[in-house]
């Protein structure tokens, strides 16, 4: 059904196979135009593999259509705010002119103690900075302690983080915009769809041994918490939900021609 390509830094493919057997057995056996099921349902599963890339305020658990709520949204804001603080330190005007004016490169001291990292004058700085406190894996930093955190100023500090929260969703935005591609009808969370522009993410339908197969390709920054475990689970859910589809569309169909079903 779903021939899926995730990346990060380079495309990972994502062995599908039993599972895409599996949906063209279920179309068969309800006897489903397959093209524009394994379309639909190719929207669906990429679409929930994106309810399980951050940001998400609780852990996705349950059926939901959504890739992301409002307080998803704002758990991805709040968890920008909350990394930033671990290395960045923002002294009072006075305190931030004195460190600026004396520390022009190198650490900051206070007679022979190291007070802080140095002082960050650009945002190309506290990127650089930010990054390289990053962990590539989950994306977040770890906590710095006071002497070896950066210093900045307040407006810098904000111009900053209103630069990096503009960025929340961008990984769901990829997987978004494969959704769309399969099913143009898909409803995507307004935040979501803002990010649609500045991901990469592409799908298609298209016939491979005499079967259709959905194909999409995402990658961001943040998609490296698609784990084949996690895939899996993704997988189970949505065969589940498929043949509950089909049970309901076969039913509909027979009761149309006047056949009596349960």
């Amino acid at each position: 059904m779903a021939k899926s390509t995730i990346a990060t830094g380079k495309f990972i493919t994502l062995d599908d196979d039993v599972f895409q057997h599996k949906i063209r057995k279920l179309a068969k056996k309800f006897g489903v135009e397959e093209k524009k099921f394994v379309k639909e349902q190719g929207a669906a599963f990429v679409n929930d593999i994106g309810r399980f890339v951050p940001p998400y305020k609780t852990f996705p658990i349950g059926k939901s259509k959504k890739m992301g709520s409002k307080a998803d949204d704002k758990a991805g804001q709040l968890a920008i705010m909350y990394d930033l603080k671990k290395l960045f330190f923002v002294p009072n005007a006075a305190v931030y002119t004195w460190a600026e004016s004396k520390f022009k490169r190198g650490e900051i001291f206070k007679g022979k103690k190291v007070i802080g990292a140095g002082v960050a004058k650009s945002i190309d700085e506290m990127k650089n900075f930010h990054n390289k406190h990053r962990n590539f894996r989950t994306g977040r930093p770890r906590s710095l302690k006071g002497f070896e955190q950066m210093w900045v100023s307040e407006k810098l500090f904000k111009k900053y983080y209103a630069l990096e929260k503009a960025d929340v969703g961008t990984a769901k935005g990829a997987l978004a915009t494969a959704v769309k591609m399969l099913n143009i009808k898909y409803a995507i969370p307004a935040w979501i769809a803002k990010q649609m522009g500045k991901a990469h993410g592409s799908a298609k339908c298209v016939k491979l041994e005499g079967s259709w197969t959905a194909v999409f390709k995402c990658r961001a920054f943040g998609l490296q918490h698609v784990r084949p475990s996690m895939v899996a689970v993704v997988q189970k859910g949505r065969l589940k939900a498929m043949e509950n589809r089909l049970k309901f569309l076969f039913k509909d169909a027979a009761k149309k021609t006047g056949w009596k079903v349960r």
